[in-house]
């Protein structure tokens, strides 16, 4: 595992030259304040002359290694308990030393997404109130976010009330909610998170993953207990984008687990919240699906959340709640801290009525005030009308309508902004909306071989076929073979005249005399004839007695 973790997430620096390695240095990751990782092996690495020998001591532990003939190099700490006594970590080399000072041994997280993670404390409802008191919990922060996604300048910080103000708004709660209830045990929280971002930006397996690449990868193999995201916000542009969704997040979580090489380290999805956005409900769908499949991805409901502003200004609900998750699931705590989550095996067809059977119910469902409401059926037409419900037992709801009389399918709280969703458990948390539980036999879903008016090939090829083996179209904006990449940036899509490159004899736009004297030189496409590249780079007139329109 080791090998491959080095392999994969510093293949960077392996391959530069040796002669790029001089001084003994180590990624800002190890700096003043730093957290490592608790009850699991921690790797330091850096880089240092080649073959150089470079020891690392720390809490008692001293580990010596050489560096390779690219001057990298890397050792594992020991499994370590937490400790707030802080203790220097120091690093020698051939003729060097680094001190790092002030380091920690707790817990390490790692929070990403767009706008709504990246959005700081400064901003919240409860900023004066949480900064006030910032430095009475032992946070630590490793802002990437703050510091423009540039990992290589940012150190860590210890919390206070300056500090925090630019903290991610939903890490730092959840920071502070752990801190409350774990004891003695320091928080490390890494944010990584860029507004009016897309997902694939986030993985290379579901896009560019250009973010991924500049903001994430510098991270590993950096030890951590888990990630917390906080993202779709942008892929809910229409029913298209946000079906790619149902197979982007998963992608993107083995992704992270695969190249941290830790294996399947718990990842924390914020379910979507009310919003105005197209196609949000369907994003909200696809991080339920994906908590559904995978036993190590939680997720928390935040539909009940007052308002539909894609920017909630409260962040506390989230932190908390992701908080619990994790006190819950990784830490042993005995909570209620899942939402209600329909069981599609559990629920069954009786008659004119659909038992709709949750999961992670408490001591029962409850509504949070007056009758249920947002239920719909369906009957084998697909076509939703309102219905009837009613909890009929601690983990069920019995859907109707007199209009229905043979139901296969039913739905709740399935609209981008829901009005009266009021399903809770007896802990008070909202139960997930549901796009559609079809029992066992009946009704249009995913598998039913019907290809329905919201799936496509991406999304359930079994209904739907198989996708194109190549891009149909190089313009549309769709992944039409479903690979992750999109027109032009598809392979398929090399020699589309959509697709204009260098040495296609297309003077495109982005390209000139400097950067493609091949397609720029002489008669272009597009541009009058009897231009010529002159010698400041650009496209000249007819030359007039060896002069470019004056230009020598």
């Amino acid at each position: 595992m080791k090998t491959k973790l080095l392999a994969v997430a510093l293949l960077a620096l392996l391959a530069l030259p040796a002669t790029c390695w001089a001084a003994l240095s180590v990624p800002t990751l190890f700096s003043h304040d730093a957290v490592l990782q608790r009850e699991m092996p921690v790797p330091v690495w850096g880089t240092a002359s080649p073959n150089q020998p470079v020891t690392v001591e720390f809490a008692g532990q001293s580990r010596t290694t050489t560096s390779n003939i690219n001057g990298y190099w890397v050792v594992w700490l020991d499994e370590m308990g937490a400790s707030l006594t802080p203790s220097p970590m120091v690093i020698t080399g051939d003729a060097e030393t680094i001190r790092i000072e002030r380091v920690q041994v707790g817990e390490v997280w790692v929070g990403s997404g767009q706008s709504n993670m990246q959005r700081d404390l400064s901003g919240d409802c409860d900023a004066a109130a949480a900064a006030a008191d910032a430095a009475d919990y032992n946070l630590r922060f490793f802002n990437v976010t703050a510091n423009g996604g540039n990992v290589g300048g940012t150190v860590w910080q210890a919390s206070d009330a300056s500090s925090a103000l630019d903290m991610s708004a939903v890490h730092f709660f959840f920071g502070r909610h752990l801190a409350e209830n774990l004891g003695d045990v320091p928080l490390g929280l890494i944010t990584s998170a860029v507004s009016a971002t897309a997902i694939e930006r986030w993985a290379t397996c579901a896009g560019s993953g250009s973010l991924y690449t500049g903001q994430v990868v510098p991270l590993q193999p950096y030890a951590i207990r888990g990630a917390t995201w906080y993202q779709g916000e942008w892929d809910a542009r229409g029913a298209k984008d946000s079906s790619k969704y149902y197979w982007q997040l998963p992608c993107l979580i083995d992704e992270w687990r695969s190249d941290w090489g830790q294996g399947a380290f718990p990842f924390y999805v914020v379910q979507m919240p009310k919003m105005g956005i197209n196609s949000i409900n369907i994003v909200r769908d696809a991080e339920l699906q994906t908590a559904l499949a995978d036993p190590q991805v939680e997720m928390i409901v935040t539909i009940d959340q007052p308002g539909n502003d894609v920017h909630p200004q409260c962040k506390d609900p989230f932190g908390t709640r992701l908080a619990k998750l994790a006190l819950e699931h990784e830490y042993g705590q005995t909570l209620h801290s899942r939402s209600p989550l329909y069981n599609a095996a559990a629920s069954s067809v009786a008659g004119d009525t659909i038992n709709v059977v949750f999961d992670h119910v408490a001591e029962g469902l409850a509504s949070s005030g007056g009758s249920l409401a947002e239920w719909e059926i369906a009957d084998a037409s697909g076509n939703f009308v309102a219905a009837n419900a009613v909890i009929v037992d601690s983990d069920t709801v019995a859907v109707s309508s007199p209009s229905v009389s043979n139901p296969t399918s039913a739905r709740y709280a399935y609209s981008v902004n829901p009005a009266a969703n009021n399903l809770v458990n007896s802990a008070g948390l909202p139960a997930s909306p549901i796009r559609e539980v079809t029992p066992t036999g009946s009704g249009t879903f995913c598998g039913d071989t019907t290809c329905d008016v919201d799936e496509d090939e991406c999304s359930c090829p079994g209904d739907c076929g198989s996708p194109p083996d190549t891009e149909t179209s190089c313009n549309d904006g769709f992944d039409d073979d479903c690979d992750g990449d999109i027109d032009c940036d598809d392979e398929d899509c090399l020699n589309d005249t959509a697709c204009p490159y260098c040495g296609d004899a297309i003077c495109a736009p982005g390209e000139d005399c400097n950067s493609c004297g091949d397609d720029c030189a002489g008669v272009t496409k597009g541009k009058p004839s009897g231009r010529y590249c002159c010698g400041n780079g650009i496209l000249e007139g007819p030359e007039v007695d060896g002069l470019c329109d004056g230009n020598p």
